[in-house]
C-alpha cells in the first residue's frame, strides 16, 4: 500500500461531523478518483492527508504513507512530506502560488530544500520541468510573478511545481474546474501523459464523473463526509451499485446531451406581452 486512510473522521469545535470513519487505500503506480458534490469532504481530505487541518477542527483514525503515520505527526515530520512524498495541485493556482514570488523560485526552493540541489541545479532542474509541462518561453516564465500568466500557465507551473522532488503521490484537487474547455482538455493529457511517464500514484479530486473517468481507474464516491461507494470507473459508468454515483452520472449526462446555448430551468421573461404588443402594431 502506498497511500491508505482508514476511519478518518473530522469535526468541528461545534461537534459537526464533517467526515465520518472513511476509509480507502491507493496502491503503488494506480490512479484513484475521489467524487463527490461540493461539501461531500473529498477536498477535506486531501487537506487532513497533508496535516492542513483547518483550524477549529480535529482528526482522528489514521493517515498513513507507506506504513508511516500522518495524522497527528509534528510539523517537522509532515514538511519532510510535503513535497518530497506526497505533492498536491490546488484548484487555484493563483491562490496557490504565492504572488510575491517568482515562479523559478517558487520551482527551486523544494529542490534545493528536499533534494539538496544547489542554485543553479536547481534552476536547469526547473527548466526542464518547464518543457516536460509544455511552458514555452522558459526564462520569461521563470522569471515572471504568478499575475502575469494565463490561467492555463499558471496550472502548468503547479504541475511542474508538484513533480519537481518525484513525490511518490500525487493528488489533483479539481486542478481544471478553474480553466475554459479546451485548456482542461490540455491538462487533462498532460497529467496523464506525466503520469504514464513517472509512474506516479495519482489521487484525482473532481465534483466531475467523466472528467475523472478519463484520467483514473479505481474511484471512490463521497457523499456528505461519507464514502458511500468504492468501486471501478467502468462499473461506475455501465452499473454503480450506489444510487447517489447513478445520479452524479445522469446529471453529467444531462448536461453534455443538451443543445449547445441550451440551459434548464424556467423562462426568465415571458415573451407573450412583448408577441402581444407586435400584433397590436
Amino acid at each position: 500500500m502506498t497511500l491508505g486512510i482508514e476511519n478518518l473522521t473530522v469535526t468541528t469545535s461545534g461537534g459537526k461531523v464533517l467526515l465520518d470513519n472513511c476509509s480507502w487505500s491507493v496502491q503503488t503506480g494506480e490512479r484513484l478518483g475521489v467524487i463527490g458534490e461540493s461539501g461531500s469532504g473529498k477536498s477535506l481530505t486531501a487537506q487532513v492527508i497533508l496535516g492542513l487541518l483547518p483550524s477549529g477542527m480535529t482528526a482522528t483514525g489514521s493517515v498513513q504513507l507507506n506504513g508511516q503515520e500522518l495524522l497527528g505527526a509534528k510539523e517537522k515530520e509532515l514538511r519532510k512530506v510535503r513535497g518530497a512524498k506526497i505533492a498536491m495541485i490546488f484548484q487555484e493556482p493563483l491562490t496557490a502560488l504565492d504572488p510575491l514570488m517568482k515562479v523559478g523560485r517558487q520551482i527551486t526552493g523544494p529542490l534545493q530544500l528536499h533534494r539538496g540541489l544547489s542554485k543553479s541545479a536547481a534552476k536547469q532542474r526547473a527548466v526542464e520541468l518547464c518543457n516536460k509541462v509544455a511552458l514555452r518561453d522558459t526564462e520569461r516564465i521563470l522569471n515572471s510573478f504568478p499575475w502575469q500568466l494565463s490561467g492555463g500557465q499558471r496550472q502548468r507551473v503547479s504541475i511542474a511545481m508538484a513533480l519537481a522532488c518525484s513525490p511518490e503521490v500525487l493528488i489533483a484537487d479539481e486542478p481544471t474546474t478553474a480553466l475554459d474547455v479546451t485548456v482542461q482538455a490540455e491538462i487533462l493529457a498532460l497529467l496523464n501523459e506525466l503520469i504514464e511517464q513517472t509512474g506516479t500514484t495519482l489521487v484525482f479530486v473532481s465534483h466531475d464523473l467523466p472528467v475523472v473517468a478519463s484520467v483514473v481507474q479505481g474511484l471512490v464516491v463521497m457523499q456528505h463526509g461519507k464514502v458511500v461507494e468504492a468501486t471501478t470507473v467502468s462499473r461506475a459508468l455501465t452499473g454503480p451499485n450506489e444510487p447517489y454515483t447513478q445520479h452524479l452520472l445522469d446529471s453529467a449526462r444531462k448536461v453534455t446531451a443538451l443543445p449547445a446555448g441550451t440551459v434548464t430551468g424556467l423562462p426568465l421573461l415571458d415573451s407573450e406581452p412583448a408577441q402581444r404588443l407586435e400584433e397590436e402594431n
